[in-house]
């Protein structure tokens, strides 16, 4: 026998090694079985940007200078300065450019206002607005232009004059340029937005430029990701790729038939189960036996003990020790003129007793029948000896 394996898996393996191994090997085919019926896992996704398109509006802005200075020469254009003089530079020119798909037509609608307003302490309690231009153009080349001028000189003298002049201090004036290019593509539409302040004092103006807004529109696709022949999806290719269902329950299965095998051969292995069973409760028990010599007087009578375990309850409940007889190898214990014993040869059965009891066959009396049948051999023997 195997001295690896613990002797209390021994035993079991032993006593119900049939059983455990009908039991692994049913587990066996049905993990197998499941295994094949298993549905397979349902393949990875991931979410995919698809038909991207940007559309982004630039917004430019320039004046000509209008006469000769000791800062410009006539007709030169001065282009997104911080800074405009009035007297060289009257009119600014604004350029609005939105880029779109190229491949197809696509429809744009700049539309460009100034905005006047008046406020006071951060509160607007004023506000007028003028279309300097609005312009709808199919392109297909990809760029949608609109122009427009603004005279900044006539809109200081004129109407914000007339404004601040109404106001009289009362509040602050100011002046805001915004371009709204709204667009459809087919696939998509929607609008950009840009503004910048337009700073005009007696001398000169500001209008912060260039500027730039855009948009990227794309549709989610979810698709399934391609799975390579190892089970691993191509993304991730490699060492922590999951295993499907069908796998553990092979896996299991396997498991489950070696575990089945490991008990027939420890069965096999104990050969004799009745000499091991023996040799099981003997060191099962050993704390409550002792070894020693058996008296073999007629004094005593002699009670058969089926099992072992029998004999160390006896043992247990008259505070008693289990005693083996190396000689004639066969356990008792000795309780006042009572000796309970327990033999595991073959041939106990015809010297268990000595004093009429029957011996251990097919036709055994029960243990205590045999108890009652012994103390009153010993009961008969005390009379007789008292008479004579």
């Amino acid at each position: 026998m195997s001295t690896g394996i613990p002797l209390r898996i021994k035993y079991i393996c032993g006593k119900h090694g049939r059983l455990l191994v009908g039991l692994l090997m049913l587990v066996s085919v049905l993990l197998y079985a499941g295994a094949a019926v298993a549905e397979p896992p349902e393949p990875p996704q991931e979410t995919v940007q698809t038909n991207q398109q940007r559309v982004a509006t630039n917004l430019t802005a320039s004046g000509e200078v209008t006469n000769d200075s000791a800062l410009y020469d006539a007709g030169e254009t001065v282009s997104d300065s911080p800074v405009y003089l009035l007297s060289s530079t009257p009119r600014l020119t604004l350029d609005a450019l939105t880029t779109v798909p190229s491949d197809q037509a696509v429809t744009v609608t700049h539309r460009v206002t100034l905005e006047l307003f008046a406020e006071r302490r951060g509160e607007r309690f004023w506000s007028d607005r003028d279309v300097l231009t609005e312009r709808t153009q199919q392109v297909t080349d990809g760029t949608a232009r609109t122009t427009t001028t603004l005279d900044v000189a006539t809109l200081a003298t004129e109407r914000l004059a007339d404004i601040t002049a109404e106001t009289d201090g009362v509040g602050t004036v100011q002046a805001r340029i915004t371009v709204n290019a709204s667009y459809d593509t087919g696939s998509y539409s929607g609008h950009t937005n840009l503004s910048s302040p337009l700073a005009v004092s007696d001398r000169s103006f500001e209008f912060d430029t260039p500027r730039q807004a855009e948009r990227t529109h794309s549709t989610p696709v979810v698709r399934d990701v391609a799975v390579d022949r190892s089970g691993v999806t191509s993304k991730v290719a490699a060492p922590l790729g999951i295993p499907n269902r069908s796998v553990y329950l092979l896996v299991a299965g396997v498991f489950s038939l070696l575990l089945a095998v490991a008990v027939r051969v420890v069965d096999i292995r104990i050969g004799d189960f009745e000499s091991f069973e023996r040799e099981y409760e003997s060191m099962r028990y050993t704390e409550w036996i002792s070894r020693g010599r058996i008296p073999d007087t007629g004094q005593y009578a002699r009670v058969p003990v089926e099992a072992l375990v029998d004999l160390v309850d006896i043992a247990i409940d008259s505070e008693k020790r289990v005693i083996y007889d190396t000689q004639q190898q066969y356990y008792a214990v000795v309780d006042g003129n009572l000796v309970y014993e327990f033999r595991s040869d073959a041939d106990a059965p015809s010297r268990m007793h000595e004093f009429g009891l029957a011996p251990l066959d097919g036709d055994t009396v029960p243990a205590e029948q045999a108890l009652q049948e012994a103390e009153a051999a010993v009961g008969g023997e005390n009379g007789e000896e008292a008479t004579g």
